[in-house]
């Protein structure tokens, strides 16, 4: 007997259409998508949690996707390999419930902003993801948090984490419109339309161009 494919609400799909820019059809593609992705990275999250356990594991499947799961998604689908601290933050900017768990219409809602955002969309999106402590600021030690692994160390340096500090001075020179040692959302917006390259200065928590094209096309063909 051939399984019943699941039936996508029709009100489902047109509060998404409403609230995101993909069109309705890849909205369905989307969902079939979700289901397919949740099932493969549970999957491995649940053999590799198992690998490390004698305990024999009961497994309940879920609902979406979890840090773990989310994080090989990012990697291996949108080619976002950055550091943990970012990826996490990324993962709280789709889980809008905060439950924990990214749903099928937050991970949908959230690749909008992702693959079809304006630059008003992406400039605020990763203001956020950078605003480690949601104060509606990028401080200093912030900045300093996200950019200390981005710097080679060596082994003989006295203080290695000089030159971090030294990057962080820079970037507030340039960024910094105000002058008060921290980048509001207006000073961090007016450097980036300034200079593009400004939006991922922190770290990388957008996908190439070539990758969110190619992950659009490529929601065409699921089934």
């Amino acid at each position: 007997m051939s399984k019943v494919k699941p039936i996508i609400p029709p009100n489902f799909i047109e509060n998404l259409f409403k609230q995101t820019r993909f069109t309705k059809k890849e909205i369905v593609g989307l969902c079939k998508l979700f289901k397919k992705l949740v099932a493969i990275y549970g999957a491995e999250s649940t053999s590799s949690v198992a690998a490390m356990s004698s305990v024999v594991l009961i497994t309940i499947p879920t609902q979406g996707f979890d840090r773990l799961m989310f994080r090989e998604f990012l990697q291996n689908e949108l080619g976002i390999t950055t550091e943990e601290i970012l990826t996490d933050r990324i993962f709280c900017f789709f889980d809008q419930r905060n439950d924990g768990v990214i749903h099928e219409d937050e991970w949908i809602t959230g690749l909008s902003v992702l693959l079809r955002g304006t630059q008003d969309e992406r400039i605020k999106y990763t203001f956020t993801i950078y605003d480690l402590n949601n104060d509606g600021f990028i401080t200093k030690e912030e900045i300093f948090s996200l950019l200390r692994n981005c710097l080679v160390k060596h082994p003989q340096d006295e203080d290695p984490d000089e030159g971090v500090r030294e990057l962080v001075d820079i970037v507030l020179r340039k960024m910094d419109c105000d002058n008060d040692a921290k980048l509001s959302f207006e000073d961090f917006s007016t450097s980036v339309n300034k200079q593009s390259l400004l939006l991922e200065a922190f770290g990388q928590c957008l996908p190439s161009r070539e990758i969110s094209e190619s992950f659009l096309n490529s929601i065409s063909s699921v089934q």
